[in-house]
């Protein structure tokens, strides 16, 4: 309560938490001016850092780096914000949070967490860890659908530091006033913009009130029974068909899907879909698996890896209608 909205997109709360973390630090630490992000983050955050930059031309820059490993070198110059994906969306990879926020703040440097591959999979503690900022969706773990509303948190210590730069009449302090100027609201919900959706964020009640149910750590534990069950398989079943395993082993660093590269990844997803098996397709060449625990079960494991195994044998993959690609894939 007082910490979280749901509200628009996670492309525009990651503009709103940006503008308030850029903000922050150019009052406390104006010559810093670096945000870094990794390279194999989710793009649409990589392009909102960049049109932010474009759009006040304060003189920041964007650092990309390539990983946890790369962090300590970055945060070495003045950098005012890091923007990292809890759970890299390509990967899996699961950082630390508690050692990457004590590491970032070391460094005078504020952090945002992208949840959106890791909110309702696996635990967070974004107050213990003394996180900033964090944005992510509600249609993935949470299960509000494609489209869904996205979910925006404040660390309390920065909530009434900001601005909102998106000031619809939602967020003021008395909308239903209609002044002609604009005023905050005193709380959390200075980080709306307008009218919510109301159909969609009673989807995203359904979904959380199912979540809510089940506890947390129970959840994770069950995550990672069923991703080792799914590599055990995959290497089992499938070793002879060039199967590359990019995610983690270690489950301190696995969230809660697995990913395969494999030169022929976009058709056999196709293939796969057909049957039934609904993965996808991330570039490059990366087959992507989402295991959810709530609904997912062993036996749906055994029959996925089945099906890969069917349509690896049976070359189905190769069938015409899977070499096409729409402009949207």
């Amino acid at each position: 309560q007082g910490e979280v909205v749901i509200s628009d997109s996670t492309t525009l709360n990651l503009f709103k938490v940006l503008s308030a973390a850029v903000k922050i630090q150019a009052d406390k630490f104006p010559e810093h001016k670096i945000i870094v992000a990794e390279k194999d983050a989710f793009p649409t955050d990589i392009y909102i850092i960049e049109g932010f930059i474009d759009l006040i031309q304060k003189g920041y820059q964007v650092e990309l780096i390539d990983g946890v490993e790369d962090l300590s070198r970055a945060l070495e110059n003045d950098v005012a914000v890091v923007v990292l994906s809890h759970v890299n969306y390509r990967t899996g990879y699961f950082y630390d949070m508690a050692t990457i926020n004590e590491q970032i703040h070391s460094k005078d440097a504020l952090v945002i967490w992208d949840l959106c591959h890791s909110v309702g999979a696996v635990p967070m503690h974004l107050n213990q860890t003394d996180s900033d900022f964090a944005i992510g969706c509600t249609y993935k773990y949470l299960n509000g659908g494609p489209g869904s509303p996205a979910l925006l948190w404040v660390n309390e210590k920065h909530r009434d530091q900001f601005w909102q730069p998106l000031s619809g009449w939602w967020s003021h302090k008395k909308p239903f006033d209609m002044t002609q100027h604009y005023e905050p609201a005193n709380s959390i919900r200075r980080y709306l913009c307008g009218t919510q959706p109301v159909i969609s964020m009673s989807l995203i009640e359904c979904g959380v009130d199912i979540f809510l149910h089940a506890d947390m750590q129970k959840i994770r534990e069950k995550s990672l029974k069923l991703t080792d069950l799914f590599i055990q398989l995959v290497h089992q079943e499938c070793s002879e068909f060039g199967f590359e395993l990019i995610t983690p082993l270690d489950h301190n660093h696995r969230g809660s899907h697995v990913s395969y590269r494999h030169e022929f990844g976009y058709e056999i997803i196709q293939a796969l879909i057909a049957r039934g098996v609904i993965g996808d397709y991330r570039e490059p060449a990366v087959l992507r698996f989402g295991i959810t625990p709530l609904y997912l079960g062993f036996e749906d494991i055994w029959n996925a890896v089945q099906h890969l195994k069917e349509t690896m044998l049976n070359s189905e993959w190769k069938n015409k209608q899977y070499l096409v690609r729409g402009e949207v894939t």
